[in-house]
């Protein structure tokens, strides 16, 4: 079993990308830990080139790297901090470019009336999500998550986490670490019986 855990912060040492590295840690299976703050992903373009070249992005960045990575493993951890109410950019650029993968030709249609939104190659993933936020209005970017991870890629979602840091440092919030060991622990099972 393979899980992507992919870390939205594009600060050192911070305690999304924390969270993400110790959801992967608990699962017990084999992982690979991306961190956004090290990657060239580029905005979506809405050119739909990726529609009309069957899901190959005309962009050429480290996203592309990305697509392999997401249809080869068993599951997705992705965590992002809030910022302005919502995913940070960098993981909006994420979300926004997956979209490359509907047209891969693999999976279940997205939509029997409308083609043209491709397929779910994803399908049948399971995924955990996690944000952070200083104090609150953490709920829309948890929400942006789930939209993303579940219906629009229909991963089955395991955990969901939303922890309110403050200023602080993960490290020294043994409840929130907890609920992230927690969460590999479920992802794990889950993986196990899949």
């Amino acid at each position: 079993m393979k899980v992507l855990a992919i870390g939205g912060s594009l600060r050192e040492e911070s305690n999304t990308n924390k969270l993400v590295k110790k959801i992967a840690e608990e699962t017990g299976a084999e992982y690979e830990f991306l961190e956004l703050k090290n990657m060239n992903i580029k905005p979506c373009t809405g050119c739909m080139e990726c529609m009309m070249n069957e899901g190959q992005c005309s962009i050429d960045d480290d996203m592309l790297k990305i697509y392999d990575k997401l249809m080869t493993v068993d599951a997705l951890i992705v965590g992002s901090p809030t910022y302005y109410l919502d995913v940070s950019a960098a993981v909006k650029a994420l979300i926004d470019r997956s979209m490359a993968l509907n047209y891969r030709g693999i999976g279940p249609m997205a939509n029997e009336d409308m083609p043209w939104l491709g397929q779910h190659p994803l399908s049948g993933k399971l995924g955990v999500s996690v944000v952070t936020v200083a104090g609150a209005g953490h709920e829309r970017a948890l929400e942006s998550l789930r939209i993303w991870m579940a219906d629009c890629h229909c991963l089955e979602l395991v955990a969901q986490l939303a922890e309110p840091v403050g200023m602080g440092d993960v490290d020294e919030m043994p409840e929130v670490i907890q609920r992230a060991v927690d969460a590999g622990k479920k992802l794990g099972e889950a993986l196990r019986v899949s």
